[in-house]
């Protein structure tokens, strides 16, 4: 029993060590549904935790998450029922990321592999999506017209929306309009729609159709920012319109729905003075003008106000202060050339770099900081800039690949970083096993080849021997064996004395009743000590047996164990190799985006110097040519 403990103990021992190994190893390594959407508000019914996972961060934006869980997912086989949900949100990620050839590798594959409708209408809407940003519209329609259900609400607006800015790019205004009156106004591509419809047709002049437009995007206090700035366009919009078709009255009404506080107040400001000037009531316009004046300086509303307020003075025959207008407004635009000259310095002083590592790695939410005003760069002059510039689409689009290949960039070079710990890794678990391996191996060599199952051999044969003979004193115990020897010395010395003449009847039957009780007694126990016995040579046999297969199991996990590590370390080294080759590309990648962010911002600087340089020139010839008047009237005088 204790060889059997013992030899227990050992091939647990050894299990654990393998299992040791092979977690090692781990560490180094790494029914359909019947509407899939991945843009469906409905829930969907998970049947495996990878998907959940890559759902998780696919619904949270964070792309390059979402992308790795599913490649992981995929080289573990971790997804099977999801897999083409899984294909599909792939395309789609490409397709955010710009990898357009990619994403429709991607769509033309599920286009052909599948069958049911739904999808293939879906993979149809993403493949028109694709060419649409390619640039190929013909294509595009022809794949939206291939959509022969109704799709998902938000891929319906959105097919809707690409379909009608096709439209307005080949010349068909009617049918654009059409396919705009279609999207559900209720939705937030709904609201924009709404508001380029409004836009067409206050083009062509059909203004109850525009404002019954813009009405719609009237706020409540559930709107969000976007939707009140919105409403805020549309006004400034109608505003400008009835400005320039002298409908003072209408104008000033829309103007003044502005907010003071929105992003459009500065020209709702400027042109509500035009109003009032177009109306004769200068006072007020004046009054607006100045209270615009006290605005930011570097808003080129601020600057044509001054410039409007110096022309009210000149032409009401106040020529003293419109000469000091005049003069203030061009102090003015020359301090805003020299800030412009500034930043322009500032970007080459590595604080546009500065301000880009900063906001680098990519988040959760990239833009939340930039919401609560965290744009500007203290003190500097290029702070202000930064704070147009963010606002376009071109810059966030150039701005978006710059975080993302950061955030890119910082992972790789964690992975660079771990790479020598799993070498050291790798190396103290080889050392381990070379070390533990031989001593392994002789303890398995004395269980199996040694002397016990010689010895187990022997004595199962001695037993089946006896056995057959059917003797009872082979199951007797230690005690009933030394009774029995007793028993028998007993009986030698009774048949001596017999001999010597003594009468020993009495005594030998007192010992054929003791020995007869032995016997009795051995027989009664002889059914379940013989069980007991064949019961015992069979588990041994079995251990022995299980011994020998575990044996075999362990020489071939030590085949496949010796080449493993090898392996592993070609692949460490190969990973190291990869790894620095993409960074050196991701590093290129983004100095582009980077340069393109800053031919974004110069393009914008220059735009506001040559703005500055012409509200300059007209201040500088307007200052002249009041100094001329008063030239001439002095002259005049003096005549």
């Amino acid at each position: 029993m204790k060889n059997e403990t013992a030899q227990k103990q050992l091939v647990g021992w050894i299990s654990f060590f393998w299992i040791s190994l092979s977690s090692l190893v781990a560490q180094a390594e790494e029914s359909p549904q019947t509407r899939l959407s991945l843009d469906d508000n409905r829930p969907i019914k998970l049947q495996e935790l990878a998907f959940g996972e890559v759902l998780y961060d696919y619904y949270q934006q964070n792309y390059f998450a979402a992308l790795t869980r599913l490649d992981v997912a995929e080289t573990r086989q971790e997804v099977g029922h999801h897999r083409v949900h899984l294909q599909l949100m792939r395309g789609v990620m490409y397709l955010s990321y710009g990898m357009l050839n990619s994403a429709e590798q991607i769509f033309e594959q599920i286009l052909t592999d599948e069958s049911r409708s739904d999808i293939i209408n879906q993979v149809r809407f993403y493949l028109g999506k694709t060419q649409y940003m390619h640039g190929n519209l013909e294509q595009s329609l022809n794949y939206f017209s291939m959509v022969n259900i109704e799709l998902p609400t938000n891929l319906e607006q959105e097919k809707r929306l690409i379909m009608a800015q096709i439209a307005f790019e080949m010349g068909q205004i009617e049918k654009a309009v059409e396919l705009l009156k279609t999207v559900d106004p209720e939705t937030q591509a709904g609201q924009y729609a709404t508001f380029n419809l409004a836009v067409f047709l206050l083009r062509q002049d059909q203004v109850d159709g525009a404002i019954e437009l813009f009405d719609r995007l009237y706020p409540n206090r559930q709107s969000s920012d976007v939707e009140r700035s919105l409403y805020d366009r549309a006004n400034l919009a109608l505003g400008y319109y009835f400005l320039e078709k002298k409908q003072i009255e209408p104008a000033q009404q829309h103007l003044l729905n502005v907010r003071l506080d929105s992003l459009y107040s500065h020209r709702a400001l400027l042109a509500l003075g035009w109003t009032y000037y177009e109306s004769g009531q200068e006072d007020k316009a004046v009054a607006h003008w100045l209270e615009l004046d006290r605005r930011d300086p570097r808003e080129p509303a601020v600057q044509e106000a001054k410039m409007a307020l110096a022309f009210a003075y000149y032409r009401n025959g106040a020529k003293k202060e419109a000469l000091e207008a005049f003069v203030n407004a061009a102090a003015s635009f020359g301090e805003q050339l020299n800030l412009i000259a500034q930043a322009k310095v500032e970007m080459d002083q590595e604080i546009f770099q500065k301000w880009l590592d900063e906001r680098g790695i990519f988040g959760d939410k990239v833009f939340a900081k930039w919401a609560s005003g965290d744009v500007p760069v203290a003190g500097k002059a290029i702070e202000y800039y930064f704070q147009e510039v963010v606002a376009s689409n071109e810059f966030n689009q150039f701005f978006q690949r710059f975080q993302e290949t950061s955030h890119l960039m910082s992972v790789l070079q964690r992975w660079q970083r771990q790479l020598p710990v799993y070498q050291q890794m790798l190396s103290n678990h080889e050392l381990r096993y070379q070390t533990l391996k031989p001593k392994v191996a002789e303890r398995q060599q004395q269980l199996i080849q040694g002397e016990h199952l010689e010895q187990f051999q022997a004595l199962k044969r001695q037993a089946e021997q006896r056995l057959q003979s059917d003797d009872l004193w082979v199951l007797a115990d230690e005690e009933e064996l030394e009774l029995r020897a007793d028993l028998q010395r007993v009986k030698n010395s009774l048949e001596k004395l017999k001999q010597a003449g003594f009468d020993m009847e009495d005594q030998e039957e007192q010992w054929r009743r003791i020995y007869g009780a032995l016997l009795w007694k051995l027989g009664v126990d002889y059914g379940p000590r013989r069980y007991q016995l064949e019961k015992g040579v069979a588990d041994a046999g079995a251990a022995i047996d299980e011994l020998t297969t575990r044996n075999i199991s362990l020489s071939e996990a030590e085949q496949k164990a010796a080449s493993r590590f090898a392996n592993y370390d070609q692949r460490i080294i190969g990973l190291q190799q990869r790894i620095e080759q993409m960074l050196q590309q991701i590093e290129l990648q983004k100095l582009r985006s980077q340069e393109q962010m800053r031919q974004v911002l110069e393009k914008k600087l220059k735009k506001r110097e040559q703005e500055l340089d012409f509200l300059l020139a007209q201040t500088e010839l307007s200052i002249a040519k009041i100094q001329d008047e008063a030239v001439n009237r002095l002259l005049e005088n003096t005549q």
